[in-house]
């Protein structure tokens, strides 16, 4: 008898166990919807994890923190889409959110602050990246005639796939990791304390003024002028 009276108070006691798990189980998983016209540029300037597919449909979908889904704002301006959080003062900081993102394709980007981008494949005729807080930038699959990267936090880039030319310029103490984006053409400015890694395939000019590196894989013709105390190796030749 005293075992059968256990069994029954420890099953009693099971419902009101679970009963706050299914009550806390929706608010971490806070999703939010958005409907948005095209755009082929985007600007983050929020603290959020984006995640970017292009050739499909305009979609966008927002899941983390309810009160950080609450203050996010995703909106189209022309053919811009431009990512931000309200902000209101005495606010507490929020949690985190994710916007996962589908386009027909992306052009320009554009990140500012904390966040984060990542974009499976940008392809054309000439993509910009322009980044210049502490966040990251990573393309899977770069697939364009041109492409231009500019950093000027200490965020990072990576990029991977084929380019024709590729123009990088850096000012701060972000990196650039480039190694498996292959270009025929290269033109690279270290002025900072980060590095910068690519491969080039023709032809290579290097200009470093800063403290960080330039590695350049592959076997290009180059063309260095090092006025800075980082190394420079192109073509296997140390500079």
């Amino acid at each position: 008898m005293h075992d059968k009276r256990s069994w029954s108070r420890r099953g009693a006691l099971r419902p009101l166990i679970l009963i706050p798990l299914a009550i806390a189980a929706p608010a971490g998983a806070a999703t939010r919807g958005f409907t948005l016209t095209s755009f082929d540029a985007i600007r983050v300037d929020a603290p959020v994890t984006v995640i970017l597919a292009t050739g499909m449909g305009v979609s966008a979908r927002a899941e983390g923190d309810q009160t950080a889904l609450d203050r996010l704002k995703v909106e189209v301006s022309g053919r811009l889409l431009t990512i931000s959080m309200d902000r209101q003062a005495g606010e507490k900081r929020s949690g985190a959110a994710t916007l996962r993102l589908s386009t027909g394709m992306v052009e320009r980007v554009v990140l500012t602050g904390g966040g984060s981008i990542a974009i499976n494949r940008m392809k054309g005729l000439r993509g910009e990246i322009i980044l210049g807080g502490n966040g990251d930038v990573g393309i899977a699959d770069v697939q364009l005639d041109q492409v231009d990267v500019t950093l000027a936090g200490g965020g990072r880039a990576t990029l991977t796939g084929r380019t024709g030319v590729a123009n990088i310029r850096l000012t701060g103490p972000g990196s650039v990791a480039a190694e498996p984006l292959r270009a025929r053409q290269a033109t690279i400015f270290n002025d900072g304390a980060g590095n910068i890694a690519l491969t080039t395939d023709v032809n290579a000019t290097v200009t470093s003024t800063g403290t960080g590196d330039v590695t350049i894989a592959g076997k290009p013709a180059c063309t260095v002028d090092n006025r800075g105390v980082g190394k420079v190796l192109c073509g296997g030749e140390s500079y």
